[in-house]
């Protein structure tokens, strides 16, 4: 069939519609459900026709008579439709918009774990573009999940939030998502998930530059089953002992553990970039062949006075020692 074919059914089934709505001496009541049946076969026939706007405008009619109707979830998946067609017709605002609303009616009609999933549609359609919108669907899913007491639904859309957080630098609430996520995990009984969740928090409490956090956070963490005998813990163990001796071979070494180099990308970058205190690292100079050893003593932790040793090229060929 034609574009133009479907367009002309399309108005077919908007004026039957319509009609359905009006009323007269002998009929007092609209008859909703048939509009809303036909307003669906227009918005069908409009999307075929890539008549987005169109399209969503006739889903939007038919959520109006189901709400009407009183009928929530086929209100909600009117409003899905509705934001699916958006997000197509790259208006990614107007489709969390209509997704959340889908999401609402899914709660109203008593499918919590439905209406959770409309928010994750919802937040993945605007991660790269809106991503602190995104952590709060995702917060808001992860709330909605937890009605339905489903942990690990739960767990997965606090670690989503929690992941955004990290990549905009919003470590304390990803800190707190974080937390979230392992009470989350708890309840599911997965501990495995939790001793990856546990290096995480420690690595975000060393790079906001809290030693004491990252150990009093890890020896909190002890009681969780199965942790002691886990790699992350003995990976923890000796990360924060080179922190307290100013280790910063061994460190590095700890922290370029496949079990850290292959985490999730956002906790991997902070491996990659942290400051070992007491450390030494080198930093070339632009001119006189003057390179400065810098001591991490003084830098990581925002001290003042010096903590730079200028050595010339010949010092340092024939070693620092």
């Amino acid at each position: 069939m034609s574009t133009e074919k479907k367009l002309v059914e399309a108005s077919g089934h908007i004026q039957q519609a319509e009609k359905c709505l009006k009323t007269s001496f002998l009929k007092w009541n609209p008859d909703l459900d048939g509009a809303a049946s036909e307003f669906i076969k227009a918005a069908t026939c409009y999307k075929n026709a890539r008549a987005l706007p169109e399209a969503r405008g006739a889903y939007l009619k038919a959520a109006e008579m189901q709400e009407r109707m009183k009928s929530p979830f086929h209100a909600a998946k009117s409003y899905e439709q509705a934001g699916l067609i958006s997000k197509e017709n790259k208006e990614l605002d107007l489709a969390v918009q209509y997704m959340e609303q889908a999401s609402h009616m899914f709660q109203e009609h008593g499918t919590p774990d439905t209406a959770a999933l409309c928010l994750e549609k919802a937040a993945k359609m605007v991660e790269q573009s809106k991503p602190g919108r995104a952590v709060e669907l995702y917060k808001k899913a992860s709330d909605v999940a937890d009605i339905e007491d489903r942990p690990r639904q739960s767990a997965e859309n606090i670690g989503k939030a929690a992941r955004l957080l990290v990549k905009l630098e919003r470590y304390e609430e990803a800190i707190a998502c974080l937390s979230k996520e392992i009470a989350f995990y708890a309840a599911a009984e997965n501990y495995a998930m939790i001793n990856k969740l546990v290096l995480a928090v420690v690595l975000i409490k060393l790079t906001l530059g809290d030693y004491v956090a990252a150990d009093q956070f890890y020896r909190s963490s002890i009681s969780h089953p199965g942790f002691t005998d886990s790699e992350e813990c003995a990976a923890i163990d000796e990360l924060l002992q080179s922190y307290d001796n100013g280790d910063e071979e061994t460190a590095r070494r700890v922290l370029s553990l496949p079990l850290i180099k292959y985490m999730d990308n956002a906790f991997a970058k902070l491996s990659k970039s942290l400051v070992i205190p007491g450390g030494m690292r080198i930093s070339k100079q632009g001119g006189g062949g003057v390179t400065e050893m810098i001591d991490n003593s003084q830098t990581a932790g925002g001290g003042a006075g010096g903590g730079a040793i200028q050595l010339d090229e010949d010092e340092l060929e024939g070693g620092l020692c």
